[in-house]
């Protein structure tokens, strides 16, 4: 035994992981038409260091804090005088354009970027994310638990050797004895209730002083045990039929969880598209802020300014637009790290994605949008939705659940029978077993006691039924109130996409109308700031609008039941739908 330890997970797991994943995938071929990669990966056993798994307190936190830590603070950037911000020199103004820009890596680091298109970013979150191993070790978990379940349906088997070593007074000398018992049987449970077994018994004693056999006998014996009323029929296979549709129901649920979560990963990555778009935005706004403050600073020292707040004011928006073009940053970095925890990529990598309007897979998701009305997505979703077969299926369990409470009314009508074969007690041969020694025994036992406990496990079955077919009736309304508000997301987020460009369109027409009348004296730097505010508040509204009509695409293929998703996390179609068994089969 301590020879095998080491090489347990090769002799114990990999076995386990052959059958589960055959199991897996002939599941997947039942409920899906298709299989998918659900291989949870192998498993070596090496636990790593035990040392501080037996410790009391395994990692105590040190009192003293780092070096780093306990030194002189960081000073902030000195803080100027107003005045010395109305009018900055030339040279300032040249610091700060090539201190802020629309990149947030510099120039320095970027052949070191990775960019990421949604094409990419799915791929990564198919072979990385930790909530797509948890589940698929869910997966796995159910599938262990339906093999252990027809495991116990095949032959039972088992073995002992018991030996004693016996002492015996007789007068001065002690009789030494050992005898040895060994047994080895083999059960089998029955489909409709009760099992059969076969035993076979062989003692021996032996005299340890004078080394002889003083007795040996053998024993065959072969018994059943039948029960004819409560616990017969298919009450009895009720875990097998519960364990191979639990695995039916775990094989939906993993994959409707797939393509759920590579929706939200679309998500986030559609997010982190507008967060950019808003960067470059951000910066475009930056840069007008800044040349009209230039040439309002350089008209109030020529002498030509008409409003003395003109320069300042114009100051202060550009410094505004630097604040917001900062801030922006920021939020787009920290949703990178977001993105990068969920994918499972390390939090230091530097990583960006690709712009908006460059994204070629992320356009794609356009083309998932089929001609269909709403009456067709509805019932599409009511044959395709793979929670809602389980939901239906939940109601057969609940049928079964009735049969079985009915059953357990029943009064115990048992009946047991056995054949003993021993062997000659005059022969010292365990092996002699005769005919004419055999034992036959039978017998039928019947047992009426209080059935209340039972009789009311009845009626709360037939409740719990109800409640199950009137629980289906509401989800399957959800499924429809879910499709109906998918479409209407759609025919929103385009409504939007057309509205917001039309603004975009018209605010940039303003913008050049506000520039040109300030050119000419004939308005303030502020025209042209409110026009500036106004163009960029409807370009980040854009970009909100074409990333909300592509996750409003994704969600209602997922509402609908209709996405598909290959192993490498690209979109697809073209399977078979999913088919729910009219009646529970056999499990053959």
């Amino acid at each position: 035994m301590l020879l095998l330890a080491p090489s347990c997970a090769s002799l114990v797991v990999k076995p386990i992981d052959g059958r589960v994943h055959r199991l897996i995938a002939e599941r997947q071929e039942d409920a899906l038409g298709t299989t998918h990669d659900a291989d949870i990966g192998s498993e070596t056993g090496d636990t790593g260091s035990r040392a501080d798994a037996y410790r009391f307190n395994p990692h105590p936190l040190e009192s003293t804090l780092p070096e780093s830590f306990r030194g002189p603070p960081r000073q902030p950037a000195p803080i100027p005088e107003l005045r010395q911000e109305q009018a900055p020199a030339d040279d300032d103004a040249q610091t700060e354009e090539q201190v802020l820009s629309a990149e947030i890596f510099p120039e320095s680091e970027r052949d070191q970027v990775l960019t990421l298109n949604l094409r990419d970013a799915l791929a990564y979150a198919t072979a990385h994310a930790r909530e797509l191993q948890d589940a698929k070790e869910d997966l796995y978990l159910a599938a262990l638990d339906l093999s252990l379940e027809r495991h116990l349906w095949t032959p039972q088997f088992v073995a002992t050797v018991r030996s004693s070593y016996t002492n015996f007074p007789n007068g001065e000398d002690l009789d030494r004895a050992m005898s040895t018992v060994s047994e080895a049987a083999v059960t089998q449970r029955l489909p409709f209730g009760g099992q059969v077994g076969a035993r076979v018994i062989h003692s021996v004693m032996r005299d340890v002083l004078d080394r002889v056999a003083t007795g040996e006998s053998g024993q065959a014996i072969l018994d059943a045990q039948l029960p004819l009323l409560r616990g017969a029929g298919p009450a009895a296979y009720e875990g097998r039929y519960s364990a191979e549709r639990e695995l039916i129901y775990a094989v939906r649920t993993h994959e409707r969880f797939r393509r759920a979560f590579l929706v939200n990963i679309s998500a986030d990555y559609f997010g982190l598209q507008q967060t950019k778009a808003a960067i470059d935005n951000t910066y475009k706004a930056y840069l007008s802020r800044k040349q009209g403050w230039e040439k309002a600073d350089f008209v109030e020292r020529m002498g030509q300014s008409r409003n003395v707040f003109e320069a300042p004011r114009a100051l202060s928006n550009f410094r505004e637009a630097e604040a917001r073009l900062v801030s922006a940053k920021e939020r787009y970095e920290s949703a990178l790290d977001r993105f990068k925890i969920r994918i499972n990529m390390s939090v230091g990598t530097r990583m960006e994605v690709v712009s908006q309007a460059d994204d070629d897979s992320a356009a794609a998701v356009d083309e998932l949008l089929p001609q269909i009305d709403e009456a067709d997505a509805v019932e599409t979703a009511i044959r395709y939705r793979l929670d809602l077969l389980t939901d239906l299926d939940r109601v057969g369990d609940a049928i079964r659940g009735v049969e079985i409470a009915k059953n357990r009314i029943l009064p115990n009508l048992d009946l047991t029978g056995s054949v003993t074969f021993d062997s000659d007690p005059a022969q010292l041969r365990a092996a002699n077993l005769r005919e004419e020694r055999s034992t036959w025994r039978g017998g039928v036992e019947l047992r009426v006691d209080d059935r209340k406990t039972e009789r009311n496990a009845y009626r709360a079955s037939l409740i719990r039924l109800r409640r199950t077919q009137r629980d289906h009736e509401r989800f399957e309304d959800s499924v429809r109130a879910d499709v109906r508000r998918a479409l209407r997301q759609i025919g929103q987020q385009d409504d939007l996409r057309l509205i917001q460009s039309l603004n975009v369109r018209e605010n940039e027409r303003r913008l050049e109308a506000a520039s040109a009348q300030y050119d000419l004296g004939r308005s303030t730097n502020q025209d042209v700031v409110d026009a500036e505010d106004d163009l960029l508040e409807a370009r980040n509204n854009l970009a909100n609008a074409v990333s909300g009509y592509r996750i409003a695409i994704l969600e209602f293929r997922r509402d609908t039941g209709t996405l598909r998703i290959a192993d490498d996390g690209q979109w697809g179609d073209g399977d078979p739908p999913p088919t729910s068994p009219s009646t529970p089969d056999d499990g053959s």
